[in-house]
C-alpha cells in the first residue's frame, strides 16, 4: 500500500522540487493536506495552525532541514509533533527508507540529536510560558533593559529579574547574551507568527 504524502514547505521552489522528486517513488502517492498520512514541512510553517491540526489527526510530520541549529532542532522536536528530520545530506535510498519507517510509526532522527534531547531536560516548552514571560521575551529581544521592560509592563525591576531567572531555568541559558541569542531564534514560534505557504492545487 502506498504512503499518501503531501509537501507543505514555505519555500515554493523546494516544495515543487520535493513533490516532483518523491512523486517518482513507487511507494509514494502524492496527496493533499486533508488526506495525507505523512507531511513534509520546513521551519517557517511548523507553528502554523494547518500543520498543528494535521498533526493532531495523527499525520506523521517530517521536518526538512533548510538550516536549523542544534538548539533549534531540540526546541522544535520537544514542542511540535515532529516524527523525524530530513537532512541535506539525505540521499534517495535513505529518503525512501525514511518515508517507509516514519509511515510505520518510527521516528527518524540522528543519534547525536537524540542524545542531546535526552541530556537537555531544561529545553523550553512553549506551553509552560506565562503571558508575562512572553511579553518579557518580546521586550528583551528588542534590546530593552530590565528597567525599560519594567516600565513598559508596569512592574518593578526586581519582578523583571524574577521573570528573567525563570527564563534562565526554563532554557538552560547561563547569561543574558546566551538567553537573547536563543530566544531570538525561537521567538517566531512563541509568538506564532507564521506565514501560510501557497497550497498545491
Amino acid at each position: 500500500m502506498k504512503v499518501k504524502v503531501e509537501v507543505y514547505l514555505y519555500n515554493k521552489i523546494l516544495r515543487e522540487a520535493l513533490r516532483e522528486f518523491i512523486g517518482r517513488f513507487e511507494t509514494v502517492e502524492l496527496s493533499n493536506i486533508e488526506e495525507c498520512s505523512l507531511l513534509f514541512v520546513d521551519k517557517p510553517v511548523i507553528g502554523e495552525k494547518t500543520v498543528e491540526r494535521t498533526a493532531e489527526r495523527g499525520v506523521r510530520i517530517l521536518l526538512v532541514d533548510t538550516g536549523i541549529s542544534e538548539e533549534e532542532a531540540v526546541f522544535l522536536v520537544k514542542n511540535f509533533h515532529i516524527a523525524g528530520i530530513v537532512y541535506p545530506e539525505t540521499d534517495t535510498e535513505l529518503l525512501k527508507k525514511c518515508i517507509e519507517r516514519v509511515s510505520l510509526g518510527e521516528n527518524w532522527f540522528k543519534r547525536e540529536l537524540l542524545s542531546v534531547i535526552s541530556r537537555r531536560k531544561e529545553t523550553l516548552s512553549i506551553s509552560q510560558l506565562t503571558e508575562k514571560e512572553k511579553k518579557v521575551i518580546d521586550l528583551l529581544i528588542r534590546g530593552k533593559t530590565n528597567k525599560e521592560i519594567g516600565k513598559e509592563m508596569g512592574l518593578a525591576e526586581q519582578t523583571i529579574k524574577y521573570y528573567l531567572n525563570q527564563l534562565f531555568k526554563k532554557t538552560g541559558c547561563s547569561n543574558r547574551t546566551a538567553l537573547i541569542s536563543f530566544l531570538s531564534k525561537i521567538y517566531p514560534y512563541i509568538k506564532g507568527q507564521k506565514q501560510k505557504p501557497e497550497t498545491t492545487p
